[in-house]
């Protein structure tokens, strides 16, 4: 059986949408990063699909929740999936099936299956738990997350996105896989203290570098956080997962 290793980039970011970041100067950061997965949270659906069109990049959109009324749905909240590769078998599903999705509250991942030219693909998972003092709810969401995947089998897992989770080891351990050893702060973007957003590869993976940018007035100007960029490698059996 013939292996191949191959190597993959993934990027995270909180965008804090509701703020109106300038579109223009978050595509030429995530340009700069020639990420082959890019999931983003706090992101309204227009604010995604411009950077999809300006990034050249299909995308998956998916609703959180709604901030205010129904006459401001453009207003909504939600995570996405963007990336230049295929994207295909998209869903959500929702974390808190206790909460409405009026309320903030109200929690969600997203996933899709993103697959290379090259015949390797992850089913790439993006989140945002619950931030606050509630480690039981995040370490629930999270557990269902793990469920999820488990559930959808397959290609192996990425899971990505923004766990509230300062200090709390145990919410990662709930994953399958594994992170790498950045010890880099990602919120607030101006004068980060707390590392609350993460990207979780599979256990196989080897090679594992995590890039923060340092922050400062030039990021806190597009979001309070700071994107983090995991790439790492896999060996592959050639002819997995085709992609055309």
């Amino acid at each position: 059986m013939t292996t191949v290793a191959r190597t993959w980039t993934v990027t995270t970011w909180n965008l804090h949408g509701s703020t109106g970041p300038p579109i223009a100067s978050v595509a030429a950061r995530l340009r700069s990063l020639t990420s082959d997965v890019v999931v983003l949270q706090e992101v309204q659906r227009r604010q995604a699909a411009a950077l999809a069109e300006a990034l050249g990049m299909h995308h998956h959109w998916a609703l959180k929740h709604f901030p205010w009324t129904p006459l401001l749905k453009s207003k909504a909240e939600g995570l996405a999936i963007l990336t230049p590769h295929t994207l295909s078998a998209t869903g959500s599903a929702s974390l808190t099936p206790q909460r409405s999705q009026w309320s903030y509250k109200h929690r969600i991942a997203a996933w899709g299956l993103v697959g290379r030219p090259d015949h390797s693909a992850y089913r790439v998972y993006d989140v945002h738990l619950i931030g606050g003092d509630a480690e039981k709810d995040r370490l629930d969401q999270v557990q269902r997350v793990a469920a999820l995947i488990a559930e959808h089998g397959g290609a192996p897992a990425v899971v990505a996105g923004d766990f509230n989770d300062a200090d709390e080891p145990a919410v990662i351990d709930a994953l399958p896989g594994i992170e790498g050893s950045a010890t880099a702060a990602t919120n607030p973007a101006g004068t980060p203290t707390q590392r609350i957003d993460h990207v979780v590869v599979p256990d196989a993976a080897t090679d594992i570098t995590v890039k923060v940018p340092a922050g400062g007035a030039e990021w806190a100007a597009l979001s309070d956080h700071l994107p983090v960029t995991t790439t790492f490698t896999l060996d592959w059996v050639a002819g997995d997962f085709p992609v055309p």
